[in-house]
């Protein structure tokens, strides 16, 4: 088999374990409260594009709004571009509706993860072309094992989603740099990406800057331009078009539906988020935020070789492949632009590292690249003090290579279902990031937890239902009963007081904002002592309540 050939496969191989890992693991984490209007509306978006196909409909203004949009700011969820819900839509169609073959949490999952499986692939592939094969297994297992970004690639929502596909255009325009007549991968892969979540809209500072600096180093300030103009005719003429192509909504009045989706965004409510001990829900907000949550949710080794690998860059910018098109550079304004608007103070920080994932393909990267340096480095000195030969170079870079990504795949699993709650060594693990005062979770995901236990207090056959205050679960204790983890007599009791005072039974998810919940049921309870508290290294997640039996 050619080497080439090989290499293919073992980039596959790995984008297929990706996905098996993702789908996996994503079966003991619970619905996020976000994921259920996504869901919903994804089905709707699938049915209107079968009944388009099938010509049960055309392609009408009336039949468009009914799905996709509406007078109001979020009817039809048309603050979000339409692809990763349509697909969601309808992979939940095909797989559990049709085939069978996924429960329905699952099917709409499912995209998520193959897309996930889609960037580490690419981020494989471009390591290898630029480093080589030990960069490249390395690179793509260490984006496998972060343990935030595993769990955000089993969520039916864009955040993973938007890694991939701001990545895909990095990559895609990387190589129509090398003058191709026809550079169209360029621009339908920045539409996918603007089709996916507004974020994509950051992403030209990083490619603009980065043409400009190799325009200007090939032909001068004529370069800036005409270096390789049809990659500009790609961006401004097919990523539009693209977009437009995937978003009926923008099939009419096209120019006032993106200025209303741009504004909706320009002034997004702030959501509550704890940094270290303090609840921010408007700015200014700290400017380090997204660095030092960076450095606490990142594997240690993950980070240690990061920062090694962008070293040995700098001082060895030679063995870069492709200096012409200054792959390194590009790799770090993509970082950039992805991460650097949180340090202004004024951009929503309510998801935490969530929306600067983007920044992750290059990090891991920049890591596969300084473990196999080290690995380099260490069979150096161990030659000079006693001589070695060649042939155990490789097991010497395997071997490290073996324990960081060992590393690495540990804290990944232990951290799982409820990534969002861990933290690096750093940070002290879970009970550390709480000492610091730092977000335990979003979403109401931590509620599936404690099912068991409330499932638990089903009433027999024939007695009255039991009432639940839900708390911030309640979106998903539909999709709950559906999954049969819970029973449909466990029953959500409504909001705040009201909810609180008809339910037998209340949690409460850990929130800074969040704690005047305690207090609102200890009163109606008229008890403060939980039944069960789900924790996490100690770390309390979610508190379990029951009415006392004289209430």
């Amino acid at each position: 088999m050619p080497p080439g050939m090989r290499s293919s496969i073992c980039g596959l191989v790995l984008a297929l374990i990706t996905v098996i890992v993702v789908v996996v693991n994503q079966r003991d984490v619970g619905v996020a409260r976000d994921e259920v209007v996504y869901m919903q509306h994804g089905s709707r978006y699938a049915d209107w594009w079968v009944g388009l196909v099938t010509l049960d409909h055309g392609p009408s203004k009336d039949s468009i709004t009914r799905s996709f949009g509406g007078k109001g700011p979020t009817d039809g969820n048309r603050e979000h571009p339409p692809l990763a819900k349509t697909l969601f839509g309808l992979s939940e169609k095909l797989f559990h509706d049709e085939l069978g073959v996924a429960s329905e949490l699952t099917a709409y999952r499912l995209p998520s993860a193959l897309l996930h499986g889609l960037c580490v692939w690419l981020v494989y592939t471009m390591a290898l072309a630029l480093w080589g094969f030990a960069e490249a297994v390395v690179a793509g297992l260490l984006l496998l094992f972060l343990p935030r970004a595993l769990f955000h690639a089993g969520l039916a929502c864009f955040d993973a989603a938007i890694m991939t596909m701001w990545f895909a255009t990095v990559y895609a325009y990387w190589r129509c740099l090398d003058g191709r007549r026809w550079p169209w991968q360029a621009g339908v892969a920045f539409g996918l990406a603007l089709a996916t979540k507004h974020t994509a809209g950051l992403l030209p500072f990083a490619i603009a800057l980065h043409y400009a600096i190799v325009g200007y180093r090939s032909g001068r300030w004529r370069g800036l331009v005409l270096h390789r103009w049809r990659l500009i005719v790609s961006f401004v003429v097919l990523s539009p078009l693209v977009l437009a192509l995937v978003w009926p909504w923008l099939w009419f009045e096209p120019v006032a539906h993106v200025r209303d989706w741009i504004t909706f965004h320009l002034r997004h409510v702030h959501y509550n988020f704890e940094y270290l001990g303090e609840n921010w829900n408007a700015p200014p907000f700290p400017w380090h935020v997204a660095l030092v949550t960076t450095l606490v949710t990142v594997p240690v080794v993950t980070l240690v070789a990061a920062a090694l690998g962008t070293g040995a860059w700098i001082a060895r910018r030679d063995e870069v492949t492709y200096p012409d098109r200054a792959p390194g550079l590009l790799l770090a304004l993509s970082a950039a632009a992805s991460i650097g608007p949180f340090f202004l103070g004024s951009t929503p920080i309510f998801g935490a590292e969530k929306h600067w994932m983007p920044a992750l393909p290059s990090l891991c990267i920049a890591a596969a690249v300084g473990v196999v340096w080290a690995g380099r480095v260490a069979f150096g000195v161990l030659a000079a003090w006693r001589p070695l030969a060649d042939r155990w170079r490789y097991p010497l870079i395997g071997a490290l290579a073996t324990i960081v990504v060992g590393a690495a795949a540990v804290e990944t699993f232990t951290a799982q279902p409820y990534a969002l709650s861990s933290y690096n060594a750093l940070a002290g693990g879970a009970p550390g990031g709480a000492d610091l005062g730092m977000n335990r979770q979003f979403w109401g995901v931590a509620a599936r937890g404690v099912l068991p236990v409330l499932a638990r207090e089903a009433p027999a056959a024939g007695a009255p239902p039991v009432s639940v205050y839900t708390h911030d679960a309640a979106p998903a204790w539909g999709v709950y009963h559906r999954l049969g983890l819970l029973p449909k007599t466990v029953r959500d009791a409504g909001w705040e007081q009201q909810g609180i005072d008809r339910s037998q039974l209340a949690i409460v998810i850990h929130e800074k904002h969040f704690n005047r919940h305690d207090y609102l049921i200890w009163r109606s309870y008229g008890s403060v002592q939980p039944v069960f508290v789900l924790r996490v290294a100690g770390v309390p997640l979610v508190s379990v309540y029951r009415r006392s039996a004289r209430d």
